[in-house]
């Protein structure tokens, strides 16, 4: 029963995509040229990142979902589209910016070990014209999904102005659900969202910015809420689990890793789970365990990888 609900509903997943590439391999020395470890390459391997790791998790809870984001007139670019067709993602409004490279995390590893990440990126805003496209090919999309997940990793797109406001607005007009995973100090940008899920780091700088040098954690989220409108905040903490701040909910979750093996993506992981589940009308408390108990299982794989449903269902003992 809980599949087919997930399968009858469609996501709109915006934002900063990119690249994962892994060189995988081992060190057995010291280069003698510099003390440097002499990386040994066996393999390389690909996987979606940033706004697209997010998609790829909704598939893997087998929601469907459209991808909208940039990426550049490269070889890296091309890559991208295949793996995300190759993972039955949407990309009707994933448009190429010939002013840009594809964005590329390349991390180096050795042992499950990272050594090194090479990032590749460009940061700016879209042009007025690459922004009235970009709107444009949206909006089809906006009254096919049951909900929107803004993915922001600072890379330019959403910080473009007016954007996000556009995209809240549109969602507001059509009763959808629009979950933030937000960046960067000024939130005003993200008014009106349904749910906004920063890390305690995220949470406690725009908190500095905006004068709570004292406040608690429930008081920062509760000023946040009131000031720009969010039903409610979900803070992912790390190892000391998430906190909910709702109006009639105000927890926390004990985390529940039990290996910790690399944490990239993880928050990827709970805003798709966050929002699957949110949008299939289960209770919030509920929602928020399967966030949490997704993020326990994604942080002991290695690499940029999604949440399966089979997995996070077994995890809680819960039934297809």
């Amino acid at each position: 029963m809980l599949q087919k609900i997930l399968a009858s509903l469609s996501f709109l997943v915006i934002g900063d995509v990119m690249l994962d590439r892994y060189f995988w391999g081992d060190v057995e020395r010291i280069s003698p040229e510099a003390p440097v470890p002499v990386f040994n390459l066996r393999r390389i391997t690909k996987a979606l990142g940033g706004a697209a790791n997010v998609a790829h998790n909704l598939r893997g809870l087998k929601v469907g979902v459209e991808l909208a984001g940039l990426v550049g007139a490269d070889p890296e670019g091309e890559d991208f589209r295949a793996l995300a067709k190759e993972n039955n993602i949407g990309i009707s409004a994933l448009l190429t910016d010939e002013s840009r490279p594809t964005t590329v995390k390349t991390r180096i590893i050795a042992s499950a070990q990272q050594l090194l990440r090479i990032d590749t990126e460009e940061r700016h805003p879209l042009s007025p014209e690459k922004k009235e496209a970009f709107k444009k090919a949206l909006l089809p999309l906006l009254d096919q999904v049951q909900g929107v997940i803004l993915s922001d990793y600072a890379k330019g797109l959403l910080n473009s102005d007016g954007l996000c406001e556009w995209v809240i607005a549109q969602c507001q007009k059509r009763g959808s659900p629009v979950m933030v995973d937000p960046k960067g100090l000024d939130w005003s940008r993200y008014a009106g969202a349904t749910c906004v899920t920063p890390n305690t780091k995220e949470l406690f700088e725009v908190a500095k910015a905006e004068g709570l040098y004292t406040k608690e954690m429930p008081e920062v989220c509760e000023h946040l809420c009131q000031k720009y409108g969010f039903s409610f905040m979900l803070v992912t903490m790390g190892p000391q689990g998430m906190y909910l701040h709702h109006p009639q909910l105000k927890q926390v979750f004990p985390a529940k890793a039990r290996e910790v093996y690399d944490v990239s993506g993880a928050g990827d992981t709970v805003i798709a789970t966050l929002s699957a589940f949110f949008t299939a009308g289960l209770p919030l408390e509920e929602v928020v365990n399967l966030a949490n108990t997704a993020a326990g299982i994604v942080v002991g794989k290695v690499g940029t990888q999604p949440v399966f449903l089979e997995e996070l269902l077994e995890a809680t003992g819960k039934t297809l």
